[in-house]
């Protein structure tokens, strides 16, 4: 399928942020502009912002770190922009997805292609990819992501972003919770028809790349790129140990501020499940007719045992079903 991809610069953003416009996404032609006045078009809307963008700053200026920080948070964003540029990029030519950027939050409308044939299943799995990529990103560089996901009518260009989907996408993160990217009910609505259709859930994308958390909402489980070549190109270790010390050192860095630190503590108890859930899943096998690859695989798997954080209380995740 051929498909167009939009990438269009911010100038302003109608739900808050703090920074400067981004620029240099280039100008093709954005899939939401039509001749005549702005219509919506069903889409497929992510919202997400840095966590604690404001208190972070803060700290960094109370405690004569300001140019230190803005240092990192340049390099940071820039490297998380770029592989969403790229990622957009690599989508095709033809990708119907607008991507709006102002410094700490980022908005993609994605608009429905096919939806009477397939439910908006690319437009969901390439959305929740990229921003899988975006989230871990950013982790390894000590900033962490929330925001959500959501299904509906919306309409983006360089001046404006508007749409029920928007709202309830940024209503995910209205009340300050943890690092997290929740799937709003209309995005549910959407992933539980493509498990329908699915002919073993278990196989599907959705259920290794979602999580249910012991609230009930299903967010995304960006750690999971580091699995993203297994079994044959094995487990990016590294990619789990940066992920693990930027935890640690959130916890470290704001362990007498309760409520950055209890959400520090929230990645803690998801970064050891996502390690202990996939060695679960991937054990050592006694067949003496087991593939070599794959049995390489899941001896490495079990070295993720090694990168869980101590003195963490467990949190009962569990993956997603059919969301019956």
């Amino acid at each position: 399928m051929v498909r167009r991809i939009a990438l269009a610069p911010l100038r302003r953003l109608p739900v808050g942020g703090t920074g400067v416009r981004l620029t240099g996404f280039g100008a093709l032609a954005n899939p939401y502009a039509t001749p005549g006045p702005p219509r919506m078009r069903l889409s497929v809307v992510c919202y997400a912002d840095i966590l604690g963008y404001g208190s972070l700053t803060q700290h960094a200026l109370r405690n004569g770190l300001a140019d230190d920080f803005l240092v990192r948070l340049h390099r940071a964003l820039s490297s998380a922009h770029q592989r969403v540029r790229q990622r957009a990029e690599d989508m095709g030519e033809y990708a119907p997805l607008a991507i709006n950027v102002f410094t700490d939050n980022i908005v993609v409308g994605y608009p429905l292609s096919r939806a009477p044939l397939d439910n908006g299943e690319p437009e969901m799995s390439d959305t929740l990819g990229l921003f899988a990529e975006f989230q871990i990103g950013l982790a390894m560089e000590g900033f962490f992501v929330r925001g959500g996901v959501a299904y509906g009518r919306h309409y983006m260009d360089q001046d404006v972003v508007f749409g029920d989907a928007l709202l309830e996408a940024v209503g995910l993160d209205a009340h300050g919770g943890p690092p997290r990217l929740v799937l709003a009910q209309s995005a549910l609505h959407l992933v539980k028809q493509h498990f329908d259709s699915a002919f073993n859930i278990e196989n599907s994308w959705y259920y290794d790349n979602l999580l249910v958390d012991i609230d009930g909402a299903v967010f995304l489980d960006y750690l999971a790129q580091a699995f993203m070549a297994f079994p044959d190109g094995g487990v990016f270790l590294p990619v789990v140990e940066a992920h693990r010390d930027s935890v640690i050192a959130g916890l470290r860095n704001y362990r007498v501020e309760h409520g950055v630190f209890d959400k520090y503590r929230w990645a803690a108890g998801y970064h050891n499940f996502v390690c202990r859930d996939f060695t679960k899943r991937h054990p050592i096998s006694h067949d003496p007719d087991e593939d070599e690859i794959c049995g390489a695989a899941a001896v490495q798997a079990q070295r993720l045992l090694d990168y869980v954080i101590e003195g963490i209380p467990d949190i009962p995740f569990h993956r997603v079903d059919a969301l019956g």
